[in-house]
This record gives structure tokens, sequence and C-alpha cells, in this order.
């Protein structure tokens, strides 16, 4: 850390000047720096408020040493990071509008649900790092968000002064940790499985890899609509798939049928699988509410009928709603392959990019639109499959 000196009367004079002219100072001053010029040094201790999560905190200590040519401890380890052009390209938080419109609804609400966290990091967090751009936040707070692993902290007594002594006290987003080198690791459904103790992480091979083959982990047990919002990609296949149903069945309840659900707690997060059972225990129970009534959903929910004899009955009744649904992808699938694509060749049509990007419009790209057609063909997919499974 290079030495802080004395500014002299002039920048002090300045800064008084700035003061009384409006420009608010909380905690720093200017500062005489050897071989480097002035800069900003904290006048005080800067704590951080106590109710921002790991991930905030993490996001603003990257964008600090990120954006300090002093601090070249990380250095080496941010030359491998995705790029802000890596992230422009694929995560739909710089999706053209056009195409954030026609998002499945599962990653539609995920989408909101990261720009809301993000927004409120940023907040909470530019009061007390005024020297950093809300673009480079933005980019190492996505930094943390794709490349960070859950860490169950363990009940140490001698833990660090600043973690609970107890895990009970931590919440989900108290639990994060970075892996330098670790990060590098690809997700697939059926992959290593990270293994973590008060010593760190672990990985250990879960078959015979041959020299060259790719070595895969897997980051849980997530949906192709929550890849794509959080990491930015799909998999062309994966078994942990699954699609929310609610936006089709909640229009269909009364308000007597919303009290029942909500009392009995099976209200929303009703789900289509791509594995088996293709429909969940929560999608049977509001099914059997809207069909059979309030007596034979109760004995349902209640446990006193495992509801076999009315299944023909329930089946028939989703897969009408499911063949309306399919028919509705392909309507979307029309949208999306409809959409113009800004030319990737054309010199004229790389500097409209970049203006837009300024003004904060992005342009829809190929890459982008072609994984939106690919998420909505495996949407289509898994509803005709399901169609099909419950038509036997």
């Amino acid at each position: 850390m290079a030495a802080a000196l004395d500014p002299g009367e002039q920048h002090t004079n300045f800064m008084q000047w700035a003061t009384k002219h409006g420009v608010e100072i909380n905690g720093i001053a200017p500062a005489k720096f050897v071989d480097r010029g002035m800069g900003i040094v904290a006048a005080k201790d800067i704590k951080l408020p106590e109710n921002i999560p790991v991930h905030g905190r993490l996001a603003a200590a990257l964008a600090l040493w990120y954006s300090d040519p002093s601090h070249q401890e990380y250095k080496i380890w941010q030359h491998v990071w995705p790029s802000k052009s890596d992230f422009r390209a694929t995560m739909p938080l710089y999706y053209a509008e056009a195409l954030q419109d026609l998002l499945p609804r599962a990653a539609t609400n995920l989408l909101i649900n990261q720009r809301a966290k993000l927004e409120r990091d940023w907040v909470d967090l530019y009061p007390h790092m005024p020297s950093i751009s809300k673009d480079l936040f933005e980019y190492t707070w996505l930094i943390v968000n794709t490349r960070t692993f859950y860490w169950e902290y363990p009940d140490l007594p001698n833990s660090h002064p600043r973690l609970p002594k107890k895990r009970k006290q931590l919440t989900a987003d108290d639990c994060y940790a970075m892996c330098p080198f670790m990060d590098y690791f690809n997700h697939s459904d059926a992959g290593c499985d990270p293994q973590s103790d008060s010593k760190g992480y672990s990985l250990t091979a879960d078959r015979e890899y041959k020299a060259g083959e790719e070595v895969f982990i897997s980051y849980g047990t997530h949906s192709n609509d929550f890849l794509l919002v959080e990491y930015g990609f799909i998999l062309d296949s994966n078994r942990n798939d699954t699609i929310p149903l609610d936006h089709l069945l909640l229009p269909l309840l009364t308000r007597e049928h919303v009290e029942a659900l909500k009392e009995d707690g099976f209200y929303g997060n009703y789900t289509l699988s791509s594995e088996e059972p293709t429909i969940c225990h929560r999608t049977e129970a509001i099914l059997r509410l809207l069909i059979l009534g309030n007596k034979r959903y109760s004995t349902f929910v209640g446990g006193d009928d495992d509801g076999s004899k009315e299944q023909y009955r329930v089946n028939e009744y989703l897969v009408q709603i499911l063949t309306k649904y399919s028919r509705q992808i392909i309507e979307i699938l029309e949208e999306v392959h409809a959409l113009e694509v800004e030319g990737v060749d054309s010199k004229r049509a790389a500097r409209r990019s970049s203006r837009n990007i300024k003004d904060g419009k992005e342009a829809i790209r190929s890459e982008q639109k072609d994984v939106l057609i690919r998420r909505w063909k495996q949407i289509g997919d898994l509803v005709n499959s399901a169609i099909g499974n419950l038509s036997r």
C-alpha cells in the first residue's frame, strides 16, 4: 500500500471550497502518493453497513481492488475473469428489451429479482465508495454472481471475529465464497460434487476421465431458466429442468380456492418436470381442487386418499391446459424468429451497437436470439412430452 502524504495547502483550500459549494465529502480526503500524484485516502475507518449481504460486499471489494493500480495481489486472477463484453453477449440482464419481453415466465421472474438485488446493493454501497462507477460495480457484482460457491460455515469457537459464532445466525446470502481456480469448472447436471469443510473446498472425480476430456462440476439442481439468468447459458440436456405452471393455473382459481390453498400451504409453486413424476404434488392438489371440489381436495392433501381413482380426470384436465400452452409456445417462437438481428459483419452496425450500449439500449445479438429459440423449443418439448405421458 502506497504511503499517503499531506496534499498541501492548495488542495486543503480546494476541499473547503468544494464543500462550501455543495460537494458532500464523507470520510475521505485528498492525499499525495509517492510516484503517483494525487488521490483519495480514507480520512477515518470506513465500515460498510451491517445489513448488506456478502454478495454486495464481495462485489464492492473486487471493484475497489480492480480500480486501484497499486493493488496487484489479485490482478493475475482478474485477468482470467469473463470480460464485460462476455457478460453483455450472454446475460439476459443485457438482452435487448424485445428479447427480454419474450423470455419464459420463470426467467423473467428471476431476472426481475436479479436486477432488484443488484440495484439494492448499489444503492446501499455507493455512498461508501463514491469513486467506483456503477458500470464497474455491476461488472464485479456479476463476477461474484457467476463465480461464487455456496459455503457452509462450520460452527467454530475460534472463527474470525467478523463471523457469527453459530451457523444458525447466518442466512443463505451470507454463505458465499470465491475459489480462484475452482471457478474454471463448467456446470453439468451430472458432474463432480464439490465438498467443503472448515479447511476449504475439495473436488474428487465422479468417474474415470481420459486425458483431454472436460471435467464438469454440478452447480446444483437448477432449471435451464435459472442457469440462463444467473450464468448466461443453458444445457442441451438437463435432467433437473422444470417449468412453472403458476401462470396457467392461478388465473383459474376463485377467491374461495385461493383461501383454501393458502390455508393448507399449497398456494403457488406448481411445476412441470422433465423427469418423473411429471407434475409435482402441489400441482396434483390444485387440480383436484379445481375439478373435484373442496371435499375430494381435502381428503387428498390430508393424506386420507391417494387420489388414484380420479387420476384420469386430473390428467385429462391438465392435458387441455397444456395443449393450449403448447400452441402459445409456437406463437412465441414465431415472434422470436421474426426479430431482426444486428449485422455482426457490418462496421456501421458495430458503431450503432456501441452507441446503443452507451445510451443504455442493447442491440439484438444473434447468439442471444439463438439461445432464446433453443430455450422455448426445450419448453415446448417438455410440455408436449408431458401431454403424451398424461394421455396414456
